[in-house]
Parts: structure tokens; sequence; C-alpha cells
């Protein structure tokens, strides 16, 4: 996950590593309760109401702080700066309080009973973790209003109380408590992992594996009957190619929440048993969002349960970064394709362009060691290798899975690297150290050492063996450079259609004639319909000699004809491709990369 942070907010940072130095203990706390409010009134305010209750046996402090992040969103901010009319009081009368830092407050009970800290959160982000209203709906994590005493660790339960409106919905991964709209969480890291929809939304509802999957979306519009049977025969196809590397589903149920709108981030966010994707409204059908749903389920294993000891517990108060990103985040995303191919909802085609992308865009970041990239989104780089761990992580697991089945003689593979460190780290409360890692890796392909690899690939900038790699599972690379249309415009998408937001004054769009707010209709003879239609238009005429396109656009009531000079600009492209006549142990091994055999097995340790 991506995210830009000021100056301002580094000069927060800075200031509380100094306060961190001496962590403070609040009181104990118990019989803990949350009540939210998000009725018409407070979304009307583009707020929400929050109230925490619990007991104290007495007068001692209680310190209570407010998450700086949301797990799996590699951003810190700072949710207490949305904050206010904060208040404090215990049957009824007001008890004093006061800020340690910008995300903490500490309150002195005047006596043993129970404290209710009540305040307002402002819920108008475009970020799929933080809190969002709309005049009939509410998105909230569980990070952005959550309260937690400070030093008391987590394994705590709480219950969650939500107010709103008698005809709006709820949706939630927590389980339902006795009442009307009441929920329960066994812990801290459960309650701040299970976001909610509140509202007017759509939902509806699949068995996949025998777990319940469900599809909630807003506006509810955007659930067409088509989209939601679209969408559920994606999950149904490679749901259970996720759950063959681990050997089991991990959640009682599972929800794809979704946001489409005009103003979103775009991008999907994981949590344990439930995924928040944003998707622009032109891109309610795009061909990625496959591989969306694909990458965000996979978390569901790899990075919510198995992941780095550095990030095992989670801390809430400031960043915990690792080095490990790369296989939290990049190996994920070469398994949310390889699910896809595995599950048939892709074929082999479309899994060789996502590597040879891969490749791509390694190629065009500057030489930097994929560990070293792990630890920078907390303050993204400006020297082009912000993300990088994604690519550069999926492709190293890409590798990776090559060589222990060409090791193995196809027996094993990166799967049970992964069901290993499943087994052995998060089913036994901890997280994987790199010894575990790298030990595992070795102990799949048969004892073969890759101390080597990881000190010059991956803590290391060489470029990685891409070539000698792909040979070994019947693979070549092979690149090209492609001239196709620019048209110099930015767009923006609503039900109506593409339109220009922007114009370049030397580009093509412009010397035609061109406005800002001119409705997109076609050029040349592509249909302009949403922001896939780019795609078709640069691949219909890449490499053209014509110089003239017909651009159609509507403006106002007219539709006008203007004449587009085709102006080519170079991309280069890097495809992926079968080698004909690859020897027999090449080929076995490509295809147990697209099909997953020979089965994931555990020996007994």
């Amino acid at each position: 996950m991506l995210g830009k942070l000021g100056l301002a907010i580094i000069a927060l940072g800075t200031a509380h590593q100094s306060l961190a130095q001496s962590p403070r203990v609040s009181a104990p706390i118990s019989e803990i309760s949350y009540e939210i409010t998000a009725d018409s009134s407070a979304v009307g305010r583009r707020q929400l109401g929050v109230a925490m209750s619990f007991h104290v046996a007495g007068t001692e402090p209680v310190i209570l702080a407010l998450p700086a992040w949301s797990p799996g969103h590699y951003v810190l901010l700072w949710f207490s700066r949305r904050v206010s009319a904060f208040s404090v009081q215990s049957n009824g009368v007001p008890l004093d309080w006061r800020k340690l830092d910008f995300q903490t407050w500490e309150i002195r009970p005047r006596s043993a009973g129970t404290v209710r800290v009540s305040f307002n959160y402002l819920a108008d982000a475009v970020d799929r973790a933080v809190a969002w209203t709309a005049p009939n709906f509410v998105f909230f994590n569980g990070t952005n209003l959550f309260l937690y005493p400070a030093s008391r660790g987590f394994n705590w339960p709480a219950r969650v109380s939500v107010r709103t409106e008698a005809s709006w919905r709820i949706a939630t991964g927590m389980d339902p408590a006795p009442g009307t709209n009441n929920f329960t969480a066994g812990n801290y890291h459960d309650l701040t992992d299970m976001p909610f929809y509140v509202g007017r939304f759509a939902i509806d509802s699949t068995q996949i594996a025998g777990k319940w999957v469900r599809l909630a979306c807003y506006p509810a519009a955007s659930l067409t009957p088509a989209r939601r049977d679209r969408t559920f025969a994606w999950l149904q196809k490679f749901v259970p190619a996720q759950i063959a590397v681990f050997g089991e589903a991990p959640f009682r149920n599972y929800t794809v929440f979704q946001r489409s709108d005009t103003v979103v981030n775009g991008g999907g966010l994981e949590h344990q048993s439930s995924q928040v994707d944003e998707v622009t409204t032109s891109q309610l059908d795009a061909s990625y969002l496959p591989g969306l749903y694909s990458h965000e389920f996979f978390h569901a294993w790899n990075v919510k349960r198995l992941r780095p000891a550095d990030m095992v517990p989670y801390r809430y108060d400031d960043a915990q970064p690792t080095t490990w990103l790369w296989v939290s985040e990049g190996v994920t995303d070469y398994y949310g394709a390889l699910a896809l191919v595995r599950g048939g909802v892709n074929d082999s085609t479309a899994f060789f362009n996502f590597i040879a992308n891969e490749i791509a865009s390694v190629a065009g970041a500057p030489p930097t060691a994929v560990s070293d990239a792990s630890l920078s989104p907390w303050i993204n780089p400006t020297d082009g290798s912000s993300g990088l761990y994604y690519p550069k992580g999926g492709l190293t697991g890409f590798l990776l899975d090559i060589m222990i089945r060409d090791a193995s003689n196809n027996r094993m593979s990166l799967d049970n690297v992964m069901r290993r460190l499943y087994d052995a780290t998060y089913k036994r409360g901890k997280g994987f150290t790199g010894a575990e890692w790298w030990g595992e890796v070795s102990r799949a392909a048969g004892g073969k050492s890759f101390t080597e690899f990881a000190r010059r690939y991956v803590d290391g900038r060489e470029p990685l063996p891409v070539d000698s790699v792909l040979r070994l599972a019947g693979l070549r690379s092979e690149s090209d450079t492609i001239r196709e249309p620019r048209l110099g415009i930015a767009t923006g998408t609503d039900s109506s259609g593409v339109f220009i937001t922007q114009l370049s004054p030397t580009g093509a769009a412009a010397t035609a004639g061109a406005r800002a707010g001119d409705k997109l209709v076609s050029i040349g003879d592509v249909m302009i319909s949403n922001d896939d239609s780019f795609e078709a238009l640069r691949a219909r005429y890449a490499g053209t000699t014509l110089t003239i396109l017909p651009l159609v656009v509507r403006r106002g009531a007219e539709t006008i004809t203007l004449q587009l000079p085709v102006r080519l600009s170079a991309r280069f492209q890097t495809g992926v491709l079968p080698i004909p006549g690859a020897s027999g142990k090449a080929s076995t091994i490509r295809h147990g990369i697209l099909t997953g055999s020979p089965p994931p097995v555990t020996p007994a340790r």
C-alpha cells in the first residue's frame, strides 16, 4: 500500500519517536464496549459519534491511544487528527483528562466504576483505510475509532454497538451479539481488522468450499445481477486454488467490500476475513478486477496470518517496518495471478503477460535491493523505487518457485514453503524469521543453498537472473519497442461516458481542437466507453502509418468530428513465451506451476 507523507507528518513521527522512548502504562480496565452513531444526522455532518465505556477498579490514571495506521496499509495516517469534541465522564460527572501526545489521552478517574469517553470522528477521507460517509452510507475501520489502553496488550474482548437508521443494513465480519446491531470481538487485533459497512448498499452471498462468501457493494446500483454473477464465478474458481496452497480456509466467512465512485483512489486493502476495494465507476467492468480480488484474498493467509516476525504482534502507535514486504506483498502478487490461471479464470498467456509486466517494471526501476524497497513504503521514496517490492517481490517468488521445482524434480515448490511456514509459524503464534524463510526454501529444494541468491539478488542490487531461470521452466523473455498513439489528455468518467479533464497545450487532442469537458465518442474506429477503451485504441493503431484519425466528441448537445493528428510514442514492451521443444523436465516444471501439481504436502516435522 502506498501513500504520501508531508513534512508535517514526518515531524510528528519524529516527535512521536522521542515520546515512545518512555512508554506509558495505563491502569487496567475491563468490560470494554464501544458505541458508534452512524445515522442520517451524523453522516449529514460527515461525522461519526464514538463512545467507549469501561470499568476501572480505582483512581489510577487510564491512558488511551488511537492507532496511527491500519495494518496492510503501510502509511502513517494518525487517525487522532480527525477527533473532535473529546469528553470523559463517570456517573454523569465530567472527569479530568489531558493529552500526553497527539494520539494519547490520560484520564483520571475519581473512584471505581464505569467511565465513558466520547468524541466525534471526521469521516470524509478518500482512503480505504479511513472512515468515509455519504448521505446514506458509512464505512469505517476499527483502527479509525477504537481507543485502546496503552501498554496493556491486546488480548481482551470488546463489544461494539451501532446506532443507525432502522432501514439501514450492517455488514461486518465480527460475531453478532445479543440485542440489535451488537457485535463482539475476542481481542483488539480482531476488533480493528473487521471493517463495517452501514447504510444502503447491496449485498449477496454464495458458498465456496464450504464457507459463505459475501459481496457488499456501494452504491447499491453498482451490483447488477451480471456483475454479481461474474464476480461470484471468479471467486468460485480462484478461491479453491488458494485454499489448496495452505490446506484450509481459516475464516468463518469472507466479505468482499467494494465501493465504486468517481472519487476513489483505486485499489484494495486486506483484512483477515474481508477485503475493501475501491473501484472507480468507469472500472466496474475492467479486466484487472479478478486480479485485484485474487491478490487481496490471498492476503487472508499471507500477511493476515503468515507474516514476518517483525510484524508479530502488530503495534498500532507507530511504523512497523520490515525487510520482508517482498514476501508479504510481492509473493502475494505472484499467487494472486497464479490462482487465476490455476482456477481457470485466466489462461497461461495472461499469466505469462503478468510475469512480463513484472520484468518490465523491475527493469524500469533504479537498481534497488528488494529487501530495501520493503522498508520504504512508510516514506514513499521519490527515487523511482516506490512500491518496487510488489513487482520485484513477485518476480523473485516466481524465480524461486522454478528453482525449487528444478532442484526437486518438480516434487516440491514454493507452495510447500508457504504451507510449511504457515503451519510452523502462524499456527504456533509467531512470525517467520529470515532464517526460517530461507531454511524452508532450501529444504523444499532438497538442501540446495540459497545464501548466494539472497546476498546477490534479495539483499543485493544485482539484476535478477531472469533469463537463465526462465529456461528451467521452458520459458524465454523477449523485448520489443512499440510505437503507439498518444493523445495528450487526462480523462474522467461518469455514467454518461469518458470526458476530457485536461489537455497538454502541445498534445494531439489540443491540436485537433478538443476542449476540456468534451465527451469522447470514438477515435478512428474504436468506440470510447470506459478507461479500457484506450488500451484497445493503442493496440489498434500501434505502428500505424496513418497521419490523421477522426476524433468524435460530444460538446454540449452537439456532436463534432475533429481531425486528430497521429503522434506515436515509443513504449518498451517485454513478453514471456514458452520455448518450443523445451526439455521434458522444463515442460513439467512449467505445467506444475500453472496447475499446482504436484499438490502441496507437509511432511511431519
